[in-house]
């Protein structure tokens, strides 16, 4: 009997449980970590939204305006908060001390006809919307990041407080000289009998200026005033007793001696330094050949060479011309200056003790006038080429001689072609020596006398004269303030301080210009002679714009007035700006046009008023009973409202 075929089929075993939820559980984490991650986005988008809503008025968080925190504030206040620091700073002083003295310098001081001497400057406006256009300005994306990053608190830094630390240094250098001892070589001396004797050396010290006005610029640019010690450095004397020294001298002072008499001259002039001078002048020196010898001390020998000094020394003079019958004539001839040179001689006489001879020449700085060798008759002036006229009526008595004394001494210069003319050159040394006379200004906290007032409208008058004669303009500033001598216009003043800032033009045309100047009543007026070469000048009136009212006065204790005593210098002044185009189109139509650019800041009545002392007065017992309103009704919103953009 057959047995059935079986059939060829796959028979399925029933899976467990576990064997079944194994492939959802696999989702499961992607499942987790993608509601995650959604959430995560969502929390950052959230959280990204709530920062762009919190910060899109006002500063960002994190800002900071010459170091002060300014975030969340609005513009206003932050204009009131930094303007409110910058007013402290600017009626404080930067105190330094060393060796325990004590000396400072005004931040802003007021200088000789109406200018002020800015040892730091700052604008509290453009700094504050420079610092609320951070996190609003671009794109979304950009500002999204931007108040991001303010937000997660990583600073954001606006507002450059810039601090003239070269001129702060030169004032500290100068001052700091007399708080310290200069270090000071073993000299020696010869006694009655001819003993040689050798003075021990003394260290000196030297005074880091560079490093404490660093520090001092640092604080400045935080708004802070903090007084500054200026670090000292010993400094060793180049020759001290010793030994071999006393060797020295001993062998050496003889052989020096020996050849007095010394003589010094300089052209047909004649100095003896005989055996008795000699001996107070000795001390050590190195030879050519690098060995120490005896010679000539430095200091010693310094001080008598700087007697020599007034028999020696002689200014350039410049020829002078003037026009008469309208030809030029010369009212003085040109004189070469002299200086003598005190680093040079010094340094012939001790290499003179190397050789046979005992004669030297003295050393002296020549400085050749400009117009050395003219002829009037080559001169090619022929014409007036332009003039210019300030009016100074309402100058005090020593500014109206001071400008006349200015005038004078330009009167009859001439400028040669391709001559750059420096104003500050042709003035000279500015002080009462020279022929100035002072005007009583306000330093910080004290009232001292300044030279030079009227010299600015010396300055402005001749660079309008320039600007009218068609010539290249190399350096002109404006004055920080706006001066009423000066205006109409707005934005042609010109403003220069010994040695810097300067007024600089060149002449440009091919033959001299003759400088004449004139005090007409209350009129200055400058004319340039010479001969016109087909130029013409297009300057319109400048554009005066950002305009900004007289500020509040500023107030600056003192300690040289009675309490309460006030000495106020004024006017005040109000701000602006102002652009003026200047071109000057040449007889072949070539085109050169300069833009001057004039920035003018508004500041108030400077005052010094006698520090108060304060006494503490015993409490009073009052009748408790009493019902008695003792206060007085304040209105808190006492400032007025500031205008952030300066109008």
């Amino acid at each position: 009997m057959s047995q059935p075929k079986k059939k060829n089929s796959t028979t399925s075993t029933p899976s467990s449980p576990a064997e079944n939820s194994a492939a959802p559980r696999s989702r499961r984490p992607w499942i987790i970590g993608g509601v995650v991650a959604g959430l995560g986005i969502i929390a950052i988008v959230g959280t990204i939204g709530f920062v762009y809503a919190k910060e899109s008025r006002g500063i960002v968080s994190s800002v900071t305006v010459a170091g002060i925190d300014v975030g969340g504030m609005s513009s206003l206040a932050a204009l009131e908060t930094i303007e409110t620091a910058w007013e402290k700073v600017q009626a404080g002083n930067m105190a330094f001390s060393i060796n325990e003295k004590k000396f400072s310098y005004p931040v802003v001081a007021a200088g000789p006809d109406d200018t002020v001497l800015e040892y730091a400057t700052f604008e509290p406006i453009e700094a504050v919307n420079e610092a609320l256009r951070f996190g609003h300005r671009g794109s979304v994306w950009q500002q999204i990041r931007e108040r991001v990053s303010g937000w997660l608190g990583r600073p954001h830094a606006f507002g450059h407080v810039t601090v003239a630390a070269d001129d702060v240094r030169d004032l500290l250098a100068e001052d700091a000289t007399s708080f310290v001892v200069a270090p000071r070589d073993a000299s020696i001396t010869v006694s009655a009998d001819g003993s040689v004797v050798i003075t021990d050396a003394i260290r000196g010290q030297e005074p880091n200026t560079r490093q404490a006005v660093e520090a001092m610029a640092r604080q400045v640019r935080k708004l802070e005033l903090v007084p500054i010690a200026v670090p000292v450095v010993s400094v060793s004397a180049t020759y001290e007793k010793s030994a071999e020294l006393q060797s020295i001298a001993d062998a050496g002072v003889p052989t020096v001696l020996a050849r007095a008499p010394i003589t010094l001259t300089l052209d047909n002039q004649k100095w003896t330094v005989t055996k008795t001078k000699l001996q107070n002048l000795l001390g050590f020196r190195t030879s050519t050949a690098g060995q120490t010898r005896v010679g000539f001390d430095v200091a010693k020998t310094s001080a008598y060479l700087e007697t020599l000094r007034t028999s020696i020394d002689q200014k350039p003079q410049e020829a002078r011309f003037s026009i008469k019958n309208g030809k030029v004539e010369a009212f003085s001839t040109s004189r070469v200056g002299k200086s003598l040179d005190v680093v040079t001689t010094l340094a012939r006489l001790n290499a003179m003790l190397d050789g046979e001879s005992s004669t030297t020449a003295i050393a002296v700085a020549e400085q050749k006038p400009v117009s050395e060798g003219v002829a009037e008759n080559d001169l090619g002036i022929t014409e007036l080429v332009a003039e210019a006229k300030t009016n100074f009526k309402g100058s005090p008595t020593n500014r109206r001689y001071n400008l006349s004394h200015g005038a004078s001494l330009l009167n009859g210069l001439m400028i040669q072609p391709g001559e750059t003319f420096s104003l500050v050159t042709a003035l000279g040394k500015i002080d009462g020596d020279h022929g100035w006379k002072p005007e009583l200004v306000i330093k910080g906290s004290k009232i001292t006398p300044e030279f030079g007032g009227g010299l600015c409208q010396v300055a402005t008058t001749l660079f309008r004269t320039a600007l009218n004669a068609g010539l290249p303009i190399v350096e002109r500033t404006n004055h920080s303030l706006r001066i009423s001598y000066y205006e109409p216009p707005v934005g042609l003043d010109a403003t220069i301080y010994e040695p810097k800032p300067d007024l600089r033009f060149r002449n440009d045309y091919t033959h001299p210009l003759l400088i004449q100047t004139e005090v007409s009543g209350t009129f200055l007026v400058f004319r340039f002679y010479g001969t016109k070469d087909g130029r013409t000048v297009d300057l319109p009136t400048p554009k005066v714009f950002n305009r900004v009212a007289i500020p509040k006065t500023t107030t600056v204790e003192t300690t040289e007035l009675k309490p309460g005593q006030k000495q106020c210098q004024t006017p005040g002044h109000p701000g602006a700006d102002a652009i003026a185009t200047y071109t000057v189109t040449k007889a072949d139509g070539s085109k050169v046009v300069q833009t001057f650019k004039s920035h003018y800041r508004a500041i108030g009545v400077i005052c010094r008023v006698g520090k108060k002392t304060t006494t503490t007065k015993p409490a009073t017992n009052t009748n408790a009973s009493k019902n008695v309103n003792t206060s007085t009704p304040t209105n808190i919103n006492t400032a007025p409202e500031t205008n952030v953009n300066g109008g």
